[in-house]
């Protein structure tokens, strides 16, 4: 059985894209080991689906085809890191601006796909952006970073649309195609 790695997310304009390049201006800074979310690659993720059946492609499509939403404005605003305090593993952006919406989305997808076989999530949906992973955490200067980033204006968008992506993991990172595109019913 053939499965791919598929995520369901909302992509994020350029605008967003050069905002993570100036950030990943901290990797040089940092004597932790990070990954750092690559550019062109940011989303907000509504639901990781894991490793899915190809053959079970279609039946996910079809339901994600059903999800009705109305487009609403989003806008980023905020940082901190999992786990909030201690030693961090993730970094992220939060959202000022659009986050009912984008929670109310993700259980949308969620009661769709659940007819089709996946399990709802256990624990909660947290919208953020994830800017990036740490590895191997050392003595950095975090408060100086998120102190930086939480100052970072960020442009309102609309979000129209959401999507089915495939993640193939490479050594250069994850590599990320659309497979299904599902558009707001109103703009």
């Amino acid at each position: 059985m053939t499965t791919i790695r598929a995520f369901v997310g909302i992509p994020l304009p350029e605008d967003y894209q050069k905002q993570l390049e100036r950030m990943a201006q901290w990797r040089g800074r940092l004597s932790s080991r990070t990954s750092w979310t690559r550019p062109g690659n940011w989303h907000v993720t509504l639901r990781f689906l894991g490793d899915v059946a190809e053959d079970h492609v279609p039946q996910v499509r079809h339901a994600l085809s059903g999800v009705r939403f109305d487009a609403f404005e989003f806008r980023a605003g905020g940082c901190g890191t999992f786990p909030p305090k201690g030693t961090p593993r993730v970094v992220w952006v939060g959202v000022a601006q659009g986050g009912e919406e984008l929670a109310g989305l993700a259980r949308a997808v969620e009661e769709a796909l659940t007819p089709v076989g996946f399990t709802p999530e256990a624990r909660g949906f947290s919208p953020h952006l994830t800017v990036c992973r740490v590895k191997d955490a050392g003595r950095d200067p975090w408060s100086d970073m998120l102190s930086e980033f939480g100052k970072m204006e960020w442009p309102t968008v609309t979000v129209d649309r959401f999507v089915l992506w495939r993640s193939r993991l490479t050594p250069g990172g994850p590599r990320y195609a659309a497979l299904s595109e599902y558009r707001a019913t109103s703009v």
